[in-house]
């Protein structure tokens, strides 16, 4: 388990991502047989699934993780525009505060 919280910290150190954790369920006398979300769906051990804008593995030492795949835009003009999620692309965009149908110049995206 340490290992796998040790990946996870370095990996939301180097790419800035939101991430959560649900530990396992534990009961006595009852075989582990995977992980149970926050809707109540089980998931198979060792499974990786995608569910709204979230990407989430399923881990047998610890339970389920989950970080978002969501992209925000950096180093745009903030004064002059603002971002809109774009739920389907798991994004938001940036956009002219004026005039929402022009999108403004952005330098990177970071998730």
């Amino acid at each position: 388990m340490l290992i796998v919280l040790l990946a996870l910290a370095i990996f939301v150190t180097l790419c800035d991502a939101f991430c959560t954790y649900l530990p396992l369920e534990i009961r006595l006398g009852i075989p582990l047989k995977g992980c149970r979300d926050d809707r109540g769906k089980m998931h198979k051990f060792n499974s990786e699934w995608d569910q709204d804008c979230m990407h989430c593995v399923c881990h047998e030492s610890s339970g389920i993780i989950c970080c978002s795949m969501t992209l925000r835009p950096m180093l745009y003009d903030k004064e002059k525009c603002t971002e809109i999620f774009k739920p389907d692309k798991c994004s938001y965009i940036a956009v002219e505060r004026n005039n929402p149908s022009e999108l403004c110049q952005v330098g990177y995206y970071m998730g």
